[in-house]
């Protein structure tokens, strides 16, 4: 399941990129997650590797496309979801326009119950993005 959200940001290109990027400020932004950490080295980079606590399941997102300040994208693996995340930077007007497209891929049982959440998901998305854009415009 597709779904793409678009925000606008009021602050500079590289530092919503490096915000977003560093997976482990989703604790910060994201209310679901309640742990965030980077699993291999410094600095992140394609390749960094992030474990996620989001509604107590584990996820381990990885950075599978990392273009500083325009494009990163992450493959997320889950016990009973994988999800691509991919986010578009660009400069607009005053700030920095947020394109994000994410791919739900549910697994198991969890392909019957995805259906009955999607409408939960659709509305959850563009809130996270909202409390994103709170967090990078006073970060």
């Amino acid at each position: 399941m597709p779904l793409r959200v678009h925000e606008h940001i009021h602050c500079p290109i590289e530092k919503a990129f490096d915000l977003m990027a560093d997976a482990r400020n989703e604790a910060t932004w994201n209310s679901p997650v309640s742990r965030a950490e980077l699993l291999s080295e410094e600095p992140v980079r394609p390749g960094s590797r992030f474990l996620i606590l989001n509604r107590g399941q584990e996820y381990i997102g990885t950075i599978a496309r990392h273009e500083r300040p325009h494009q990163v994208t992450f493959e997320v693996t889950g016990k009973h979801l994988d999800i691509t995340g991919s986010f578009s930077f660009a400069t607009d007007g005053d700030g920095t326009g947020l394109d994000a497209e994410f791919d739900f891929r549910p697994r198991r049982a969890m392909k019957l119950l995805f259906p009955l959440m999607a409408p939960l998901v659709r509305r959850d998305l563009p809130r996270q993005l909202a409390s994103f854009k709170s967090f990078c415009e006073r970060s």
